[in-house]
């Protein structure tokens, strides 16, 4: 009977899936979770529980991924995220930026209050940013958006982030009074109401939008026929990466990396390392001990309560021969250290 033991304080679990060449393998993931302390990243008394399946904000078709499934296959690279709000600095603020650098990556985005287009004497205008203390950093505050069809006209939608704010159909005519998204990218602000700038935002990006959809692979007749029910030859494992542009290392994160955040608090930036953690898996298939070092696949940094996840996925292939593995043990060996000295 297969036993998944764990030695380590984080949440652990198996899961089997057939990798793009359809052949069969066990994965274990691991997940940490740490409390962000006067700079430093200790181990949560409580740990985040693995998560099954994408959780949205609310309707699928109408707002945007909360969370993302973490059981699947491999990603190719450390997906880093960032959820929760941006602080006004102070009182009276219109404009302010987030930023996040981690390591070599960085992000920056521009947060403003609610305006308007209005129509002037000098053209197309927007109103003055109103006051905000708090602002969700969520793709419905950024630039996106979905218009019905009316009359003859098809619906139009922002296919980076359909339940956005600011997109407009090249139908419409009447702006007047329209919202402008909240969250902008610095490099390419809107000045139109016709613009299509770039959607900026820290959160997930769901499978059905671009650029992951374009990652899915093409599911035809012939896949049906021929490929069914394995992922088709031109799936690409880009699709698993939930990340948006510039949160999305060329490799996979070690830990270690330094962190900051501004402007997701009204004090001094958040600094801190993140986790350096040695794990080890020891799968126990058909007589043999293999041992696999996980990968660090995804960072989700939730400033708002102070807390950062990673998590760490590994496998072997077991091709139709599931039944002999019959352990997998999980190790922390650097930590537990860290820990004892803490």
């Amino acid at each position: 009977m297969l036993q998944l033991i764990n030695h380590t304080p984080f949440a652990t679990s198996l899961s089997v899936f057939s990798d793009t060449d359809g052949v069969e393998c066990a994965f274990a993931i691991v997940k940490a979770s740490f409390e962000l302390k006067s700079g430093r990243a200790v181990l949560a008394e409580r740990q985040v529980p693995l998560i099954a399946t994408d959780i949205y904000w609310g309707d699928p078709d109408k707002t945007s991924l909360r969370a993302a499934g973490e059981f699947s296959l491999p990603k190719p690279a450390t997906d880093v995220l960032l959820m929760g709000n941006a602080i006004a600095p102070r009182t009276n603020t219109r404009i302010a930026e987030v930023s996040l650098k981690l390591g070599s990556l960085s992000k920056t985005v521009r947060v403003f209050g609610n305006r308007r287009w209005q129509h002037t004497d000098m053209g197309w205008q927007m109103s003055q940013p109103e006051i905000w203390e708090r602002m969700p950093l969520r793709w419905e505050l950024a630039f996106g958006g979905f218009t019905p069809a009316k009359d003859d006209n098809p619906p139009e939608y922002e296919p980076r982030n359909p339940v956005g704010r600011g997109f407009i159909g090249s139908k419409e005519g009447d702006w007047e009074g329209r919202l402008l998204p909240n969250i902008e990218d610095p490099s390419q602000l809107i000045r139109h109401p016709t613009d299509r700038t770039i959607p900026a935002c820290f959160a997930p990006i769901a499978p059905a939008w671009l650029p992951r959809r374009t990652f899915a692979g093409t599911y035809d007749a012939a896949w049906q026929k021929n490929r069914s029910p394995y992922l088709p030859h031109d799936f690409d494992s880009r699709f698993f990466l939930t990340a948006p542009s510039g949160l999305v290392d060329n490799g996979y994160l070690r830990g270690g990396e330094a962190v900051e955040i501004s402007g997701c608090s009204q004090d001094e930036p958040i600094r801190f390392q993140l986790p350096a953690c040695t794990l080890a898996l020891l799968f126990d298939f058909d007589g043999k001990t293999i041992n696999e070092t996980p990968k660090l696949e995804t960072v989700l940094i939730e400033p708002d309560v102070g807390r950062v996840q990673l998590l760490w996925r590994a496998g072997i292939k077991v091709d139709k021969h599931l039944l002999k593995l019959r352990e997998v043990a999980v190790y922390c060996r650097e930590y537990s250290i860290k820990a004892k000295e803490a």
